[in-house]
């Protein structure tokens, strides 16, 4: 029964829905830089994309317990409803861990290498809340290394980088600008508690600004990669979908309607189709 419990716990931290949201951004990237597919690569990447999601997760879960208690919108998770303990969650941290660095071992020397870049990030960023409202950034510039990572898996050099670059930006802007939104569901919550976000420090309606901002370069950035590598005209009937997707996030956000994470979970998706439709038809 215990066992039965921990598994589906375990399942339940792993955050499949939040691993497919960035998945398909991190084989863009190494389809970017590699455009071909090696069934090899792409089981590692996998691997390594699910452990390193879970060790961004586990971090935040125990490093914000307090403040997740506080919040009738996370006060369900598994520390703050007694579901799990910080050691049961840290024990799964080692494990998700040991996994991700022997995968990225696996990869190449070079991918072992910069592993625990996004592992600093990832447990820099829970406390980014309790100081600046630019944490969003933060969350942005973590997941950029998505589409990185991926490129730079593909080839094993710094050339990935510069070739995943662009979805790298679109995604640091994408990201920023939706985390700016989805705080405003916390709005209440983060002023009586002194957390730090767009909305609570700056308002509602400058922080719609701001991610109208943000979404206009990510937008930028796509348009950029859609000219410099001669898109055809599926990729940019694509962009227009994410820039029309981006309009309906802000118009919502103005009429207090925040199912952003609806809006936001087949963007990846959508990058990825047009990476794919790029290789296939230019």
């Amino acid at each position: 029964m215990l066992l039965k419990r921990n598994s589906l716990l375990a399942f339940e931290l792993v955050t499949f829905s939040h691993t497919l949201f960035v998945l398909p951004l991190i084989f863009s990237g190494y389809l970017i830089a590699y455009d071909e597919i090696i069934i090899k690569d792409i089981i590692l990447i996998l691997i390594a994309a699910v452990s390193a999601r879970t060790i961004g997760m586990l971090l935040n879960r125990i490093i914000d317990a307090e403040i997740d208690l506080k919040n009738p919108r996370t006060s369900t998770r598994p520390i703050p409803s007694g579901r799990a303990s910080k050691r049961f969650l840290f024990l799964f941290l080692i494990l998700s861990s040991l996994i991700f660095f022997i995968t990225c071992w696996f990869i190449c020397d070079f991918v072992f290498f910069l592993s625990p870049i996004p592992i600093i990030l990832f447990t820099l960023y829970p406390y980014t809340k309790r100081f600046t409202p630019f944490c969003h950034f933060f969350l942005g510039a973590t997941l950029f290394l998505g589409p990185i990572a991926g490129g730079v898996a593909a080839n094993c050099n710094i050339d990935g980088f510069y070739l995943a670059l662009p979805i790298g930006v679109f995604t640091f802007f994408w990201i920023s600008g939706f985390d700016i939104l989805y705080a405003m569901q916390d709005y209440d919550h983060d002023i009586k508690n002194k957390i730090f976000s767009m909305p609570s420090i700056y308002g509602i309606k400058n922080a719609i600004v701001t991610s109208s901002i943000c979404f206009t370069l990510s937008i930028t950035s796509l348009v950029y990669y859609a000219v410099l590598y001669k898109s055809n005209f599926l990729s940019f009937f694509i962009i227009l979908l994410i820039a029309i997707n981006f309009c309906i996030q802000i118009i919502n956000s103005l009429r207090n309607n925040y199912s952003f994470f609806k809006y936001n979970s087949y963007v990846g998706l959508l990058i990825l189709i047009l990476i794919i439709s790029d290789i296939l038809f230019i």
